[in-house]
Protein backbone atom coordinates (compact mmCIF):
# COMPACT_ATOMS: atom_id res chain seq x y z
CA UNK A 1 0.00 0.00 0.00
CA UNK A 2 1.30 3.47 -1.03
CA UNK A 3 2.60 5.95 1.38
CA UNK A 4 -0.29 8.39 0.32
CA UNK A 5 -3.31 5.90 0.93
CA UNK A 6 -1.90 4.76 4.05
CA UNK A 7 -1.46 8.47 5.00
CA UNK A 8 -5.28 8.91 3.72
CA UNK A 9 -6.51 5.98 5.23
CA UNK A 10 -5.19 6.98 8.61
CA UNK A 11 -7.04 10.70 8.80
CA UNK A 12 -10.25 8.88 7.31
CA UNK A 13 -10.15 6.80 9.72
CA UNK A 14 -10.30 9.89 12.51
CA UNK A 15 -13.29 11.05 10.56
CA UNK A 16 -16.28 11.30 13.45
CA UNK A 17 -20.04 9.61 11.83
CA UNK A 18 -21.63 12.44 10.01
CA UNK A 19 -17.92 13.61 8.44
CA UNK A 20 -17.61 9.80 6.96
CA UNK A 21 -21.48 9.41 5.73
CA UNK A 22 -20.68 12.90 4.05
CA UNK A 23 -17.48 11.58 2.47
CA UNK A 24 -19.68 8.22 1.69
CA UNK A 25 -22.59 10.50 0.01
CA UNK A 26 -19.86 12.75 -1.96
CA UNK A 27 -18.18 9.43 -3.36
CA UNK A 28 -21.74 8.31 -4.27
CA UNK A 29 -22.73 11.32 -6.31
CA UNK A 30 -18.68 11.52 -8.20
CA UNK A 31 -19.47 7.93 -9.42
CA UNK A 32 -22.37 8.61 -10.92
CA UNK A 33 -21.43 11.75 -13.12
CA UNK A 34 -21.83 11.96 -16.99
CA UNK A 35 -19.20 13.19 -19.44
CA UNK A 36 -20.65 16.75 -20.20
CA UNK A 37 -21.32 17.62 -16.52
CA UNK A 38 -18.81 19.93 -14.80
CA UNK A 39 -16.11 18.21 -12.61
CA UNK A 40 -16.89 17.04 -9.09
CA UNK A 41 -13.66 18.42 -7.70
CA UNK A 42 -14.44 22.12 -8.44
CA UNK A 43 -11.74 22.10 -10.87
CA UNK A 44 -13.90 23.73 -13.86
CA UNK A 45 -12.69 21.10 -16.10
CA UNK A 46 -15.75 18.53 -17.57
CA UNK A 47 -15.21 15.59 -15.81
CA UNK A 48 -14.51 13.60 -19.05
CA UNK A 49 -11.61 15.89 -19.33
CA UNK A 50 -10.72 15.46 -15.61
CA UNK A 51 -11.71 12.99 -13.19
CA UNK A 52 -12.90 10.11 -15.68
CA UNK A 53 -10.68 7.10 -15.68
CA UNK A 54 -8.19 9.05 -13.26
CA UNK A 55 -8.35 5.77 -11.12
CA UNK A 56 -6.89 3.92 -13.80
CA UNK A 57 -3.53 5.86 -14.33
CA UNK A 58 -0.46 4.92 -12.51
CA UNK A 59 -0.25 5.86 -8.59
CA UNK A 60 2.40 8.24 -7.81
CA UNK A 61 4.94 7.25 -5.37
CA UNK A 62 6.01 10.07 -2.82
CA UNK A 63 9.51 10.34 -3.88
CA UNK A 64 7.62 11.39 -6.82
CA UNK A 65 5.60 13.79 -5.60
CA UNK A 66 8.00 15.43 -3.14
CA UNK A 67 10.38 15.93 -6.27
CA UNK A 68 7.74 17.38 -8.24
CA UNK A 69 6.78 19.72 -5.61
CA UNK A 70 10.53 20.78 -5.28
CA UNK A 71 10.57 21.23 -8.52
CA UNK A 72 7.90 23.92 -8.77
CA UNK A 73 9.34 25.80 -6.05
CA UNK A 74 12.93 25.74 -7.87
CA UNK A 75 11.26 27.01 -11.43
CA UNK A 76 9.89 29.95 -9.66
CA UNK A 77 12.71 32.26 -10.48
CA UNK A 78 11.34 35.82 -10.67
CA UNK A 79 12.34 39.09 -8.90
CA UNK A 80 9.66 40.36 -6.31
CA UNK A 81 11.12 43.57 -6.25
CA UNK A 82 8.00 44.63 -8.43
CA UNK A 83 8.07 48.52 -7.22
CA UNK A 84 11.25 48.79 -8.84
CA UNK A 85 11.06 46.36 -12.00
CA UNK A 86 12.59 49.09 -14.49
CA UNK A 87 16.19 48.66 -12.30
CA UNK A 88 15.52 44.26 -12.93
CA UNK A 89 18.20 42.34 -13.75
CA UNK A 90 17.81 39.07 -15.99
CA UNK A 91 20.01 36.88 -13.97
CA UNK A 92 17.86 35.39 -10.77
CA UNK A 93 20.02 35.72 -7.72
CA UNK A 94 19.95 32.36 -4.94
CA UNK A 95 19.33 35.16 -2.25
CA UNK A 96 20.14 34.29 1.26
CA UNK A 97 16.32 35.26 3.21
CA UNK A 98 19.16 35.24 6.57
CA UNK A 99 22.55 36.69 5.69
CA UNK A 100 24.61 34.24 5.14
CA UNK A 101 27.95 36.17 6.15
CA UNK A 102 26.94 38.03 9.54
CA UNK A 103 24.73 35.12 10.78
CA UNK A 104 24.22 31.79 9.14
CA UNK A 105 28.09 31.59 9.39
CA UNK A 106 28.36 32.97 12.66
CA UNK A 107 27.11 29.25 14.10
CA UNK A 108 27.60 27.17 11.08
CA UNK A 109 29.75 23.93 11.77
CA UNK A 110 32.33 23.33 8.86
CA UNK A 111 29.81 25.15 6.49
CA UNK A 112 26.39 23.48 7.75
CA UNK A 113 23.99 24.63 10.04
CA UNK A 114 20.24 22.36 10.99
CA UNK A 115 16.68 22.65 10.04
CA UNK A 116 14.04 20.48 9.26
CA UNK A 117 12.57 18.95 5.91
CA UNK A 118 9.03 18.22 5.96
CA UNK A 119 7.57 15.23 3.33
CA UNK A 120 4.17 14.12 2.93
CA UNK A 121 4.07 12.89 6.72
CA UNK A 122 5.72 15.10 8.49
CA UNK A 123 9.91 15.21 8.76
CA UNK A 124 11.37 13.72 6.45
CA UNK A 125 14.43 12.12 8.37
CA UNK A 126 14.79 13.18 11.77
CA UNK A 127 18.70 12.72 11.39
CA UNK A 128 18.32 14.29 8.02
CA UNK A 129 19.35 17.72 8.98
CA UNK A 130 22.33 19.68 7.68
CA UNK A 131 21.69 22.36 5.23
CA UNK A 132 24.57 23.88 3.65
CA UNK A 133 25.08 27.36 3.94
CA UNK A 134 26.84 28.65 0.58
CA UNK A 135 23.82 26.34 -1.90
CA UNK A 136 21.04 25.49 0.45
CA UNK A 137 20.23 27.29 3.73
CA UNK A 138 17.84 29.76 3.35
CA UNK A 139 17.78 30.11 -0.11
CA UNK A 140 15.20 31.72 -2.10
CA UNK A 141 14.79 32.60 -6.13
CA UNK A 142 13.08 35.62 -5.39
CA UNK A 143 15.51 38.78 -6.31
CA UNK A 144 17.18 39.57 -9.28
CA UNK A 145 21.33 40.20 -8.42
CA UNK A 146 20.23 43.74 -8.33
CA UNK A 147 17.64 43.89 -6.32
CA UNK A 148 19.07 41.18 -3.76
CA UNK A 149 22.30 43.69 -3.58
CA UNK A 150 21.03 46.94 -3.98
CA UNK A 151 18.00 46.87 -1.03
CA UNK A 152 20.01 44.96 1.58
CA UNK A 153 23.18 46.80 1.36
CA UNK A 154 22.56 48.52 4.26
CA UNK A 155 22.66 46.05 6.64
CA UNK A 156 25.24 43.77 4.09
CA UNK A 157 27.71 45.87 3.63
CA UNK A 158 27.96 47.73 7.35
CA UNK A 159 26.33 45.07 9.29
CA UNK A 160 23.25 45.95 11.55
CA UNK A 161 22.12 48.55 13.28
CA UNK A 162 19.09 50.12 14.76
CA UNK A 163 17.82 52.39 12.67
CA UNK A 164 14.55 52.16 10.83
CA UNK A 165 15.97 51.89 7.24
CA UNK A 166 18.06 48.64 8.46
CA UNK A 167 14.51 47.20 10.35
CA UNK A 168 12.53 48.23 6.99
CA UNK A 169 15.48 46.04 4.86
CA UNK A 170 15.65 43.03 7.35
CA UNK A 171 11.39 42.89 7.62
CA UNK A 172 10.93 43.26 3.72
CA UNK A 173 12.59 40.24 3.16
CA UNK A 174 11.22 38.19 5.25
CA UNK A 175 7.51 39.90 3.27
CA UNK A 176 9.01 38.73 0.39
CA UNK A 177 9.87 35.37 1.60
CA UNK A 178 6.36 34.82 2.54
CA UNK A 179 4.93 35.90 -1.14
CA UNK A 180 7.15 33.89 -2.64
CA UNK A 181 6.73 30.89 -0.86
CA UNK A 182 2.44 31.06 -1.05
CA UNK A 183 2.70 32.18 -5.04
CA UNK A 184 4.94 28.82 -5.38
CA UNK A 185 2.34 27.29 -3.07
CA UNK A 186 -0.41 28.04 -5.13
CA UNK A 187 1.23 26.04 -8.02
CA UNK A 188 2.12 23.29 -5.77
CA UNK A 189 -1.29 22.97 -4.76
CA UNK A 190 -2.87 23.14 -8.49
CA UNK A 191 -0.68 20.59 -9.22
CA UNK A 192 -1.34 18.29 -6.61
CA UNK A 193 -5.29 19.04 -7.48
CA UNK A 194 -5.02 17.63 -11.29
CA UNK A 195 -2.09 14.52 -10.05
CA UNK A 196 -1.80 13.32 -6.70
CA UNK A 197 -5.01 11.12 -6.49
CA UNK A 198 -3.43 9.45 -9.95
CA UNK A 199 -4.64 5.42 -9.15
CA UNK A 200 -6.92 6.09 -6.39
CA UNK A 201 -10.06 4.80 -6.36
CA UNK A 202 -13.09 7.61 -6.27
CA UNK A 203 -13.18 7.33 -2.07
CA UNK A 204 -9.72 8.37 -1.69
CA UNK A 205 -10.10 10.93 -4.51
CA UNK A 206 -13.31 12.37 -3.11
CA UNK A 207 -11.41 12.82 0.58
CA UNK A 208 -8.25 14.03 -1.50
CA UNK A 209 -9.67 16.35 -3.45
CA UNK A 210 -12.03 17.76 -0.68
CA UNK A 211 -8.49 18.27 1.52
CA UNK A 212 -6.41 20.19 -1.81
CA UNK A 213 -9.48 22.55 -2.42
CA UNK A 214 -9.64 23.84 1.32
CA UNK A 215 -5.84 24.11 1.02
CA UNK A 216 -5.89 25.60 -1.96
CA UNK A 217 -8.46 28.60 -1.03
CA UNK A 218 -6.39 28.99 2.10
CA UNK A 219 -3.36 29.49 0.54
CA UNK A 220 -4.99 32.07 -2.22
CA UNK A 221 -5.90 33.96 0.62
CA UNK A 222 -2.76 33.89 2.36
CA UNK A 223 -0.90 34.93 -1.07
CA UNK A 224 -4.05 37.79 -1.45
CA UNK A 225 -2.97 39.02 2.02
CA UNK A 226 0.96 39.13 2.22
CA UNK A 227 0.68 40.29 -1.71
CA UNK A 228 -0.76 43.68 0.09
CA UNK A 229 1.30 43.81 2.99
CA UNK A 230 4.45 43.78 0.51
CA UNK A 231 3.05 46.43 -1.74
CA UNK A 232 2.53 48.64 1.59
CA UNK A 233 6.37 47.71 2.38
CA UNK A 234 7.37 48.93 -1.20
CA UNK A 235 5.86 52.17 -0.72
CA UNK A 236 6.94 52.89 2.21
CA UNK A 237 10.30 52.29 0.42
CA UNK A 238 8.94 54.63 -2.65
CA UNK A 239 7.33 57.44 -0.68
CA UNK A 240 10.11 57.42 1.95
CA UNK A 241 7.66 57.04 4.65
CA UNK A 242 9.75 54.74 7.12
CA UNK A 243 7.13 55.77 10.25
CA UNK A 244 4.96 53.63 8.96
CA UNK A 245 6.76 50.88 9.91
CA UNK A 246 6.64 49.94 13.64
CA UNK A 247 10.06 47.69 14.57
CA UNK A 248 10.91 46.10 17.98
CA UNK A 249 14.76 44.68 17.81
CA UNK A 250 15.41 42.26 21.21
CA UNK A 251 18.81 41.54 21.90
CA UNK A 252 20.44 38.21 23.66
CA UNK A 253 23.91 38.07 25.72
CA UNK A 254 25.80 35.33 23.47
CA UNK A 255 26.03 34.56 20.30
CA UNK A 256 22.76 32.92 18.03
CA UNK A 257 21.79 29.27 18.51
CA UNK A 258 18.56 29.39 16.16
CA UNK A 259 17.97 32.10 13.13
CA UNK A 260 15.04 32.65 11.44
CA UNK A 261 13.02 34.72 8.55
CA UNK A 262 9.49 34.53 8.64
CA UNK A 263 5.98 36.45 8.45
CA UNK A 264 3.28 35.64 10.71
CA UNK A 265 0.19 35.78 10.74
CA UNK A 266 -0.84 34.26 14.76
CA UNK A 267 -4.69 33.65 15.27
CA UNK A 268 -5.17 34.04 19.18
CA UNK A 269 -3.83 36.29 22.04
CA UNK A 270 -1.81 35.46 24.88
CA UNK A 271 -5.16 34.83 27.14
CA UNK A 272 -6.78 32.26 23.75
CA UNK A 273 -9.18 35.18 22.66
CA UNK A 274 -9.25 34.98 19.06
CA UNK A 275 -8.02 38.26 17.45
CA UNK A 276 -7.62 37.28 13.62
CA UNK A 277 -9.86 34.86 11.33
CA UNK A 278 -13.15 36.01 13.16
CA UNK A 279 -15.49 35.29 10.32
CA UNK A 280 -15.83 39.06 9.13
CA UNK A 281 -16.14 39.51 5.18
CA UNK A 282 -13.36 40.58 3.50
CA UNK A 283 -11.34 40.39 6.47
CA UNK A 284 -7.47 40.92 5.69
CA UNK A 285 -4.86 39.23 8.12
CA UNK A 286 -2.46 40.76 9.47
CA UNK A 287 1.06 40.29 9.97
CA UNK A 288 4.48 40.74 12.02
CA UNK A 289 7.65 39.39 10.59
CA UNK A 290 10.71 38.22 12.45
CA UNK A 291 14.04 38.32 11.14
CA UNK A 292 17.61 37.40 12.60
CA UNK A 293 20.52 40.07 13.07
CA UNK A 294 23.62 40.28 14.76
CA UNK A 295 24.36 42.93 17.46
CA UNK A 296 28.37 42.88 18.57
CA UNK A 297 28.41 39.44 17.81
CA UNK A 298 25.24 38.30 19.93
CA UNK A 299 22.15 36.94 18.82
CA UNK A 300 19.18 39.51 17.78
CA UNK A 301 15.93 39.65 16.41
CA UNK A 302 13.99 41.98 14.39
CA UNK A 303 9.88 42.16 15.05
CA UNK A 304 8.36 44.40 12.62
CA UNK A 305 4.92 45.50 11.61
CA UNK A 306 2.88 47.83 9.30
CA UNK A 307 1.54 51.14 11.71
CA UNK A 308 -1.94 50.80 10.24
CA UNK A 309 -2.63 46.78 11.52
CA UNK A 310 -3.34 47.91 15.63
CA UNK A 311 -4.25 43.99 15.79
CA UNK A 312 -1.27 42.89 15.50
CA UNK A 313 0.77 46.30 16.69
CA UNK A 314 -1.33 45.17 19.83
CA UNK A 315 -0.36 42.07 20.45
CA UNK A 316 2.84 42.50 19.97
CA UNK A 317 2.60 45.59 22.80
CA UNK A 318 1.01 42.57 24.51
CA UNK A 319 3.73 40.27 24.18
CA UNK A 320 6.47 42.81 24.98
CA UNK A 321 5.39 44.43 28.08
CA UNK A 322 5.98 40.85 29.59
CA UNK A 323 8.65 39.80 32.12
CA UNK A 324 11.65 38.93 29.68
CA UNK A 325 12.24 35.95 30.42
CA UNK A 326 8.43 35.27 28.93
CA UNK A 327 9.12 37.11 25.88
CA UNK A 328 12.56 34.57 25.26
CA UNK A 329 10.18 31.52 26.04
CA UNK A 330 7.87 33.27 23.14
CA UNK A 331 10.17 34.04 20.89
CA UNK A 332 11.88 30.86 20.81
CA UNK A 333 8.50 28.91 20.51
CA UNK A 334 7.37 31.09 17.59
CA UNK A 335 10.36 29.85 15.34
CA UNK A 336 9.47 26.86 15.56
CA UNK A 337 5.92 26.83 15.98
CA UNK A 338 4.77 29.22 13.44
CA UNK A 339 8.13 29.00 10.90
CA UNK A 340 9.73 26.62 8.33
CA UNK A 341 12.34 28.99 7.85
CA UNK A 342 14.21 28.27 10.45
CA UNK A 343 18.16 27.10 11.07
CA UNK A 344 20.06 26.12 14.20
CA UNK A 345 23.72 25.22 15.51
CA UNK A 346 23.87 21.44 14.71
CA UNK A 347 25.86 20.81 17.72
CA UNK A 348 22.77 22.31 20.28
CA UNK A 349 21.04 19.73 18.65
CA UNK A 350 22.84 17.11 19.24
CA UNK A 351 23.25 18.09 22.92
CA UNK A 352 19.59 18.05 23.18
CA UNK A 353 18.06 14.75 25.29
CA UNK A 354 16.01 12.64 22.99
CA UNK A 355 12.75 13.63 24.70
CA UNK A 356 13.41 17.16 24.01
CA UNK A 357 14.12 16.74 20.48
CA UNK A 358 11.14 14.46 20.24
CA UNK A 359 8.94 17.80 21.41
CA UNK A 360 10.70 20.26 19.16
CA UNK A 361 9.89 18.17 16.44
CA UNK A 362 6.70 18.03 17.20
CA UNK A 363 6.39 21.66 18.38
CA UNK A 364 7.26 22.06 14.42
CA UNK A 365 4.70 19.94 13.10
CA UNK A 366 2.05 21.28 14.53
CA UNK A 367 1.03 24.26 12.69
CA UNK A 368 -0.03 26.26 15.63
CA UNK A 369 -0.70 29.39 14.06
CA UNK A 370 -4.31 28.12 13.77
CA UNK A 371 -4.56 27.43 17.20
CA UNK A 372 -3.43 28.73 20.95
CA UNK A 373 -0.29 28.13 22.18
CA UNK A 374 1.56 27.61 25.72
CA UNK A 375 4.60 29.73 25.33
CA UNK A 376 6.80 27.59 27.44
CA UNK A 377 10.64 27.35 27.90
CA UNK A 378 10.70 23.62 25.62
CA UNK A 379 13.11 25.57 23.76
CA UNK A 380 15.05 28.46 25.56
CA UNK A 381 15.58 26.24 28.78
CA UNK A 382 18.52 24.71 26.30
CA UNK A 383 19.95 27.47 24.78
CA UNK A 384 22.93 29.17 26.89
CA UNK A 385 21.69 33.13 26.24
CA UNK A 386 18.99 35.25 27.56
CA UNK A 387 16.98 38.22 26.26
CA UNK A 388 19.04 41.71 27.89
CA UNK A 389 16.74 44.09 26.08
CA UNK A 390 13.91 45.05 23.76
CA UNK A 391 14.45 48.80 22.10
CA UNK A 392 11.22 49.89 19.39
CA UNK A 393 13.19 51.34 16.50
Amino acid sequence: MSSIRSLLNEAIGKLNQNSHAHLVDCTLQASIMSDNEQCWCLSGRLYKDCHKERNLKRELSEHEVRNKVSAIFDQNKYCCAEFDKENCVFEISKAHTIQKGKVLSSFAENGHVGTFYRNLNGIDNPTRLKAGIEKKASIFLGFCKYHDTELFKCIELNGFSKTKENCWASSYRAVCHEYYQKKAAIDATDWQRKYLDSGLDVYHQVFLQERLYIHQVNIEKGFSDIALIKVAYEDIKVNSQIDEIISYVLEFDAPLTIAVCASISPYFDLNGIKIQNIGYANEKFQHFSISTVTLNGNAAYVVSHLKKHDTIGNYLKEVLSMPLAYINNWLTTCIFAYTENNYFRLSWWDSLDENTRMDIYNLFLSENYTKTLDYNDLVSRSISSSLVSIERV
